[in-house]
């Protein structure tokens, strides 16, 4: 199974966006979108690409806040995936994305905070950050880059990721 995955929209997708996305993820299973979404017509956008889930992130309008979840967990064949946009500095962050997910540790957190392309296994949890969509840097990096995304790749229980994918 294959996700495309991206964080950091803030607003409604314009057309070019729209084509950007559906090169990148051209051939993907579902889209998961790690926060903020900035207005719920980004999911209607990318739902014309691929199924997608969606979660909000804390400084959203309300009414992205009354219709998102700010974490979903759910099994996907063999293993348990958590999306959730996260909060707090770097250092402690994988920490406590791990701490947030009451119903039991998941094998995969896909997380958008702190903007910092990331795939990588640490310990019993692969986590993967696609990087910003907007542009942002990751925290603590000062000015702007190319929007991006990742992919993540699920076969059987082994996990792998490609993030920071620039469009």
């Amino acid at each position: 199974m294959v996700f495309g995955v991206l964080a950091d929209t803030q607003r409604p997708l314009v057309p070019a966006e729209i084509s950007a996305l559906k090169r990148a993820f051209q051939g993907v299973d579902a889209i998961l979108h790690a926060g903020p979404v900035g207005d719920l017509k980004v999911v209607e956008q990318l739902k014309t690409l691929a199924p997608t889930r969606a979660v909000c992130a804390s400084a959203e309008p309300a009414e992205v806040r009354s219709e998102l979840y700010i974490r979903q967990s759910w099994k996907q064949n063999s293993l348990t995936l958590g999306l959730m946009h996260g909060y707090g500095k770097p250092q402690n962050l994988k920490a406590w994305l791990l701490s947030q997910f009451e119903e039991g540790v998941p094998d995969v957190i896909v997380y958008g905070a702190n903007f910092e392309p990331y795939s990588r296994q640490v310990g019993s949890t692969f986590f993967f950050n696609p990087g910003s969509f907007s542009g942002r840097k990751p925290e603590g990096q000062i000015g702007w880059t190319l929007p991006r995304v990742g992919l993540l790749f699920l076969q059987g229980r082994k996990v792998d990721g490609q993030p920071g994918i620039s469009l």
